[in-house]
């Protein structure tokens, strides 16, 4: 890997991080900062990633900052259209690149676990208090959600330079860098 795919990764990653401890909604701050960072500009495929904040509608199940990754990774390997079954499971196959990535550093996937372990307890999202309470501490932490942010940011950006290099083709044509 060159240099210069190397920096996208890295700005993809920072960009992430920053984006949870700026704005929040770790899925669409994770998926903002890999689409910025490889040339990509589609406000509706951010707005869908609200959804997925917070452990999917703040409820503590799959972390959103990995189902920003993932949905980064099958606008550009997913299937266009439901008859195209290979390119469906070529994308399924880099997702899973990308899970297992994030499986491995981090022992699971599950929203609520990550903060158990980062933080000690569990927050309950749904419930504004403990939302602010947690975006307080996130400032102070030394590791927390912004870091688990670009950590799945960089993962999906690795498996999204693999993607390039391999030549496909509705990535190539939508990714400008």
């Amino acid at each position: 890997m060159d240099d210069y795919y190397r920096e996208i990764i890295e700005a993809a990653s920072e960009m992430a991080t920053h984006n949870e401890a700026e704005y929040h909604l770790c899925s669409q701050g994770t998926l903002a900062a890999l689409m910025q960072a490889f040339g990509i500009h589609n406000p509706d495929v951010l707005r869908s990633s609200t959804a997925f904040a917070g452990g999917c509608v703040r409820r503590g199940d799959i972390c959103g900052a990995l189902a920003g990754a993932l949905m980064f990774i099958g606008l550009l390997a997913g299937r266009d259209d439901l008859e195209m079954k290979d390119q469906a499971m070529r994308g399924m196959d880099y997702m899973d690149k990308v899970y297992k990535l994030f499986e491995e550093k981090y022992g699971t996937v599950i929203c609520r676990e990550i903060h158990q372990k980062l933080y000690g307890r569990i927050f309950d999202l749904t419930d504004e208090a403990q939302r602010d309470e947690l975006h307080e501490i996130m400032v102070d932490a030394e590791e927390g959600c912004p870091d688990v942010c670009g950590v799945a940011a960089r993962f999906a950006a690795q498996v999204a330079i693999e993607i390039l290099e391999t030549g496909h083709p509705f990535a190539n044509s939508m990714v400008r860098v």
